[in-house]
């Protein structure tokens, strides 16, 4: 009995140490977000006298509008790619047609190419487009690049599920939009939103593009936390402040959807 349980207390330690390791960064946000510079600069461990709450409502103020330019493209380009990912993958997973294959492997060795290697040769082809300083500049990369990730598991997911029911729904004059509405979107319900959280914190965390494309006025939060401490200014409890805020929608999201994200891990992501 004492030697099944050492072993197990051992596990539980470490995790809760590892637990505590995670959580210290967090802790150490919110209390730098609390601070003035001249707290943190002469005692950086130290408990302020006054929490400065003025830190939020100064970046709450700094970083809104950039926020709603961060959640728009996020919400573009995961309706983009989960749209375009799952018709993809719903058309290589049900249909056979000439050099599917070799197409598939293709996407798998675009997949492979460090995304950093693409920036000069894709921003050339933005600027050339016309679409450099314009939103559709930021969001027809992230979708072009997201999809590839959506058709992966979609493919795969589609490919176990029971082709009976296709053939019923198709006996009972259904057409293949209907299959693809009715039938495997339905079922991979789990899929896409773990396709969807994945490309959230991809497209949201981006600084170097939205650098890149989008002007000053444009700017998505990423571009905007980042120059409250440049340009001369070092104000660190509001830099830490709006990097609080800017954590609520992630946060908000993964409350809703990390169920759905730990049952696709669970089934491997490929499984119905």
């Amino acid at each position: 009995m004492k030697l099944g349980w050492f072993p197990r207390g051992i596990v539980v330690a470490v995790l809760l140490i590892l637990l505590i390791l995670t959580l210290v960064p967090l802790f150490l946000l919110f209390f730098l977000s609390a601070k003035d510079n001249l707290d943190v600069l002469i005692d950086f461990w130290g408990i302020p006298a006054k929490i400065k709450w003025e830190n939020y409502q100064l970046a709450f103020e700094a970083i809104k509008l950039s926020l709603c330019h961060s959640l728009f493209v996020c919400m573009v380009t995961i309706f983009g790619s989960l749209l375009f990912g799952s018709l993809t993958g719903y058309v290589m997973a049900r249909h056979t047609f000439p050099g599917k294959q070799l197409i598939y492997i293709m996407l798998l060795g675009v997949m492979m190419i460090p995304g950093i290697l693409t920036i000069v040769p894709l921003y050339s082809l933005i600027v050339m487009l016309k679409l450099d300083h314009t939103f559709w500049g930021l969001i027809l990369p992230y979708v072009a690049g997201s999809q590839l990730l959506g058709i992966l598991l979609c493919r795969t997911f589609f490919e176990g599920i029971p082709n009976e029911l296709f053939e019923a729904a198709r006996m009972d004059g259904g057409t293949e939009l209907y299959l693809y509405r009715k039938i495997a979107l339905p079922l991979s319900v789990s899929i896409l939103i773990t396709i969807g959280l994945v490309t959230f914190l991809s497209v949201y965390n981006d600084y170097l593009w939205p650098l890149l494309v989008l002007d000053q006025s444009q700017q998505t939060f990423t571009v905007a936390a980042v120059n409250l401490s440049s340009g001369g200014r070092q104000d660190i409890g509001l830099t830490f402040a709006a990097y609080v805020l800017g954590s609520i929608p992630t946060i908000i999201l993964f409350s809703f959807g990390m169920k759905y994200y730990v049952n696709a891990m669970l089934n491997g992501a490929v499984k119905a």
